[in-house]
């Protein structure tokens, strides 16, 4: 086994963790730990299993992501399965449910809609941790939706999904949710052309769930029209997923819809400013 491990490093030595993704394709094979192959150098995979590893390796050493190699990506400490129709969950995005369970919890009453749900590892990850509360997830992806939808079964969650762009499957519901918190969460694609070109082991994710107009904000400001639109009163937070250098730009397209609104913008755990937490009472 330390041969054959040897030779996936030795493949992989372009990669940015040859070892782990080494050590973790071929757990995924053999169906054992990573321990496991630390305390048992001596255990002999079968041909196939061989077989098997040397495909997934060769996949990995064009960069395709190890999450799509496996089927499943860890998030906020669960397991969400994932396929070539859906964005990765990102660490930094943990930030976001982190900083919605604060605000649920000062609230009585809660409705969650997260757009844009893709694996719909935020709403499900929220729930998890979290009393019962409303939820809905929206995506205009039909696939995307089969595949959060059986996260949600996995995970033991009540999540009403819905297709439809941006918010307006939730527009004539909202009208009904009266004296309620409405949060809204959103991490919509955010990247411009040039930095998707720049970066080849995006290019086997859906570049529609990554590439946006606008210097990348071209959907955020739709879904921040469409709230300025909605029937009044209304009482949101927003949660918006954001790249670093967009903090300006997403703070004057805030400006320009919801005038009334308190805009705060949340470093990620590296000290990057990713998350913008909008407040809007009208």
């Amino acid at each position: 086994m330390r041969q054959l491990l040897n030779w996936a490093i030795k493949k992989l030595r372009s990669s940015d963790s040859p070892v782990l993704d080494s050590e973790v394709l071929l757990s995924f094979v053999i169906k054992k730990s990573k321990e496991f192959l630390l305390a048992h150098p001596e255990f002999s995979p079968t041909k196939k299993q061989i077989s098997q590893f040397k495909k997934l390796i060769t996949r990995r050493a064009k960069c395709e992501p190890i999450a799509y190699l496996v089927g499943h990506k860890q998030f906020y400490g669960f397991a969400f399965e994932v396929n070539k129709n859906i964005l990765i969950p990102r660490p930094e995005t943990e930030l976001m449910v982190e900083k919605i369970l604060v605000e649920i919890n000062k609230q009585k009453k809660t409705v969650l809609i997260d757009v844009g749900t893709g694996s719909g590892c935020v709403p499900i990850s929220v729930l998890k941790n979290t009393k019962q509360i409303q939820c809905f997830a929206i995506d205009i992806s039909q696939k995307a939706l089969t595949i959060a939808k059986r996260n949600a079964k996995k995970h033991g969650v009540k999540i009403k999904f819905l297709r439809g762009n941006l918010l307006e499957p939730m527009v004539s519901r909202l009208a009904r949710l009266k004296n309620q918190k409405i949060i809204i969460t959103a991490n919509l694609p955010y990247l411009t052309t040039k930095q998707y070109r720049q970066n080849p082991g995006l290019h086997f994710e859906p570049k529609t769930a990554l590439v946006a107009d606008k210097s990348g904000l071209s959907l955020y400001e739709k879904l921040l029209k469409q709230i300025s639109l909605l029937k009044k009163p209304v009482d949101i937070t927003l949660f918006l997923e954001i790249d670093p250098r967009q903090s300006a730009g997403i703070t004057k397209i805030i400006k320009k819809y919801l005038l009334q609104a308190e805009v705060k913008i949340k470093n990620d755990y590296s000290g990057k400013k990713r998350l913008t937490i909008i407040d809007f009472r009208a």
